[in-house]
């Protein structure tokens, strides 16, 4: 089973400078977009609370002053460039999503992303 949410930053970095040694890794957030599910609740193998769906974007509830406040879920993303200052105008070859196997930091390319996990999701029934 794998796991790619709420991943330690530093644990990212120490296993992406490992994995693409010769890269500048510039590490960043994006949204949890879910391309063939437009909107419900599912449940996500490595996920122990209900995420939910609206526009292609994956949320989850969280408590912020005693209110439930739905938030849209971040995955971990490294950037593999040349340098520092090498600007990106198209990121499919450069740009990969954490997530952790075995105790053990792994990169999949984010264009790749949904079709390696999809068979972890489950769209539960509507009510």
């Amino acid at each position: 089973m794998i796991s790619f949410l709420n991943l330690d930053k530093e644990k990212i970095l120490t296993a992406a400078k490992q994995q693409f040694p010769h890269a500048y890794i510039e590490q960043d957030d994006v949204d949890f977009y879910l391309p063939d599910i437009e909107k419900g609740e599912i449940q996500i193998m490595s996920v122990t609370y209900p995420v939910y769906v609206s526009t292609h974007y994956a949320y989850e509830d969280k408590m912020v002053n005693g209110n439930k406040t739905r938030y849209k879920i971040p995955l971990s993303i490294i950037y593999t460039k040349q340098d520092a200052y090498e600007i990106i105008y198209d990121s499919r070859d450069i740009c990969y999503v954490a997530y952790e196997q075995e105790n053990a930091i792994q990169f999949v390319l984010y264009e790749d992303f949904y079709d390696f996990i999809k068979d972890q999701i489950t769209i539960c029934e509507k009510k």
